[in-house]
């Protein structure tokens, strides 16, 4: 693409200067490019930030000895992967993970009951990062996930 530029000197005279915009439809496309770029960083991060801080599981236990237990589902799911913890979740099928409680159920004393299961995965998840040296959670007394039971 060419562009004229017309200029008048002091003595009257009237210069005409042709020149080539080289670069300027790259540079659009640029521009366009990073601008995409900034809106969809910009909806991933809207999205991230959405999560609940704060998760509280307090299931009706038939025997329920302790209190709820309170965590900050975000500093979780930003260094753990999300089917770590909701290990039957398919994302393709379904927007959001089923409950614990869905599967495991409170009433089930087995391995497979739900208080057995939410005690495997965070218990033994956190031992294991404390094994790793890894900064972890609490792993061994009851108090400093459950809450005083109400």
């Amino acid at each position: 693409m060419k562009k004229q530029l017309t200029k008048r000197t002091i003595d009257g005279i009237t210069q005409h200067i042709t020149f080539k915009q080289k670069g300027a439809k790259k540079m659009k496309r640029w521009l366009y490019l990073i601008i995409a770029v900034a809106f969809l960083a910009g909806g991933i991060l809207g999205i991230a930030l959405a999560q609940a801080d704060k998760v509280t599981i307090d299931d009706k236990y038939p025997n329920k000895l302790k209190g709820s237990v309170t965590f900050n589902h975000k500093a979780h799911s930003s260094s753990i992967a999300c089917t770590k913890c909701h290990h039957t979740w398919k994302k393709e099928e379904s927007k959001t993970p089923q409950q614990c409680a869905e599967c495991h159920k409170a009433a089930d004393t087995s391995d497979k009951g739900l208080k057995k299961a939410f005690h495997k995965q965070c218990i033994d998840c956190h031992k294991d990062l404390e094994k790793q040296g890894k900064k972890t959670g609490p792993t061994t007394k009851c108090s400093d996930c459950h809450a005083s039971k109400k």
